[in-house]
């Protein structure tokens, strides 16, 4: 899915209008988190080696290579961020001292772990390595999430339908104008993919 999509995700489903607006910010965070390596591999290649580089073509682009590889697998790896998941869940529940770090990772938990999920079965032949450090199978869904022959098409109409969905949930619910302008321009990238597809 577009990194919009899973903020948005994060967003309506570990944050509510009454939060703090710093637990707000986190599950937004956590549903951009998994990502980051992939901005932070495009960052570094534009700096290094100039608007030119191949980064996505497999097995040649800068995406397949080491270290991305490896950064790609612990950002999408399901028993770590499980367990992060279960770590903060433990602590909320069974102690009173660390609660509020339990809700801490919890809040951002939920974002990140909703992320990587959604992508298990929205990848098709760029599947991420999920279950890291156990295994070095990927799986090839039989949907992509832009990948026409692989029904990318379809799913990025449903995408967009749902994503701009929650940005409306996001502007009617929460009255805080910050939240409100950042659904709003979570919505941009819908339609530069429309324009990229048809």
């Amino acid at each position: 899915m577009l990194t919009s999509s899973h903020i948005l995700i994060g967003a309506v489903a570990a944050s509510r209008p009454n939060m703090r607006w710093w637990h707000i910010f986190l599950a937004w965070v956590g549903g951009f988190a998994p990502d980051a390596s992939i901005f932070l591999m495009v960052v570094y290649s534009r700096l290094v080696n100039g608007p030119g580089v191949d980064l996505w073509n497999n097995p040649g682009g800068l995406y397949w290579q080491e270290p991305w590889q490896t950064y790609s697998a612990i950002s999408n790896s399901f028993p770590l961020w499980g367990a992060v998941l279960l770590c903060g869940l433990l602590l909320y529940r069974y102690s009173v001292k660390h609660k509020p770090l339990g809700v801490v990772i919890l809040i951002f938990g939920i974002g990140y772990f909703l992320h990587i999920s959604v992508d298990f079965v929205t990848h098709a032949d760029d599947a991420h390595v999920q279950f890291w450090p156990f295994s070095d199978w990927r799986f090839n869904s039989p949907v992509s999430y832009y990948q026409r022959e692989y029904y990318g098409q379809i799913f990025s109409v449903l995408e967009m339908i749902m994503g701009l969905s929650i940005v409306a949930y996001l502007v009617l619910k929460f009255r805080r104008w910050p939240v409100r302008i950042a659904a709003v321009l979570m919505a941009i990238p819908y339609f530069i993919s429309l324009m990229l597809h048809f």
